[in-house]
């Protein structure tokens, strides 16, 4: 046994030890909500009561989940879809089976990441286990991120074995259940490969259709027209909270004076706020399809993963078990890394996964981070970049928009780069 795989399996031993086993023996969210919109939907209940948080906070009770708060903002009317089989048990069986599960879909990660990168599977392993906060994170709470991370790398799969209506497929999926793959719609038209596009589509279209046929209509449209756009803008959860680490927080918290929630900001200029929330996402957006565009079909991994990670960065929710999804990107880089981005590589994966002290979240640290992996790992796009195309895009954006005077407690999606925006 060489070296490298015993620290794998040393490192397995620790997280069995501490973190899942945790998650398996006690009982916190988030997966009691999950759980409880799975009951919920066997029970034939009307989606928009998911939303209300009163109404839902009662059915966790009846659940069989008391003394613990929850809700079910700001998922989709599908996100609840994976656990329904598991809502015919107890809330804590139910969660062990979902744990299990959920390390079988680490080990297919794994593999699958080794199989098109020819890296050990015990150095990927190395590098996952690294990365314990996001990891401690998933697995004691019994969230979904881990799952997402399975569906995201097993497109890539599908798309570097040139199977693309299956990649397409899988991103619908991963769109349908946490938006996540929304913005791959743009990355698979960018790179004109429209049978990504069609599987996309075909994903997308049954997961609407599914969520019509179980709730109706009216009660889609509800979370398409008040829920989707709260989602989107950051706004469903405390929009100010430098927990939620987003580039939409940190210039909402700079920028934008609310009385309760953020009354010392460091400018109150609300208007420099709205000008430059949909300004940095555009140019983001910008570099990074114009990037792509010119990208040749050799180097179509290292784009790949650079979409991924300008996915998460544009993302307007984030939370410490989001950034496993950070394995997929960093992964596909390291292949052909030289020493020096290596080290850059790990150490970002690490500091991105790692729990950070409570004084240091209000510096929003994982976003900067994150912003320089990007502009790091994108290095090779900016060359080919024309400034007088990017701009003339950025102005014929910027004049489509409507007037920034508007409420932040009733803003809506109004600008492409909303749709890199997770939600939760």
């Amino acid at each position: 046994m060489t070296k490298a795989r015993a620290l794998a399996l040393l490192m397995l031993a620790v997280f069995l030890a501490t973190a899942f086993g945790k998650g398996w023996t006690s009982s916190e969210t988030d997966f009691p909500n999950y759980y409880t919109a799975a009951v919920l939907v066997r029970q034939g209940a009307p989606l928009r009561d998911y939303y209300d948080w009163t109404w839902f906070q009662r059915q966790m009770n009846y659940a069989g989940i008391e003394h613990q708060l929850g809700a079910y903002l700001p998922q989709t009317p599908v996100t609840m879809l994976p656990i329904v089989p598991l809502a015919g048990f107890p809330v804590q069986t139910a969660k062990q089976i979902w744990l299990a599960l959920n390390l079988a879909f680490l080990a297919a990660t794994l593999w699958m990441l080794s199989r098109v990168t020819q890296i050990r599977i015990e150095h990927i392993a190395i590098l996952m286990f690294l990365g314990y906060g996001s990891l401690e994170s998933n697995f004691r709470l019994g969230q979904y991120y881990v799952f997402l991370l399975f569906l995201l790398t097993l497109a890539f799969y599908c798309l570097d074995r040139g199977k693309s209506a299956g990649s397409g497929f899988l991103c619908g999926v991963a769109l349908g259940l946490k938006l996540y793959g929304g913005p791959f719609l743009l990355y698979f038209v960018v790179k004109r490969n429209w049978k990504a596009v069609a599987g996309m589509l075909a994903a997308s279209a049954i997961a609407v259709a599914t969520a019509i046929a179980l709730f109706g209509w009216k009660d889609v449209h509800f979370y398409a027209t008040q829920i989707l756009p709260r989602s989107l803008e950051g706004e469903v959860i405390d929009p100010y909270h430098a927990g939620n680490g987003t580039l939409t927080t940190l210039l909402r918290r700079s920028f934008v004076l609310q009385s309760d929630l953020n009354p010392h900001p460091l400018w109150s200029a609300p208007l420099v706020f709205f000008f430059l929330r949909p300004f940095t996402a555009l140019l983001i957006l910008a570099c990074t399809l114009f990037g792509l565009a010119s990208e040749s079909k050799d180097s179509c991994r290292r784009g790949f993963a650079w979409f991924t990670i300008a996915i998460l960065l544009l993302s307007s929710n984030t939370a410490p078990y989001t950034f496993i999804l950070l394995l997929l990107p960093v992964v596909l880089l390291l292949q052909h890394a030289g020493p020096k981005e290596r080290i850059f590589l790990i150490v970002s994966y690490i500091a991105l996964n790692a729990f950070l002290l409570p004084d240091w979240v209000r510096f929003f640290p994982k976003l900067w981070i994150l912003a320089a992996l990007f502009f790091a790992e994108g290095r090779e796009y900016w060359r080919s970049l024309s400034p007088k195309l990017a701009a003339g895009g950025l102005v014929g954006q910027s004049l489509s928009r409507r007037s920034p005077h508007r409420d932040t407690k009733h803003a809506t999606c109004s600008n492409p780069g909303d749709i890199f925006s997770e939600s939760l």
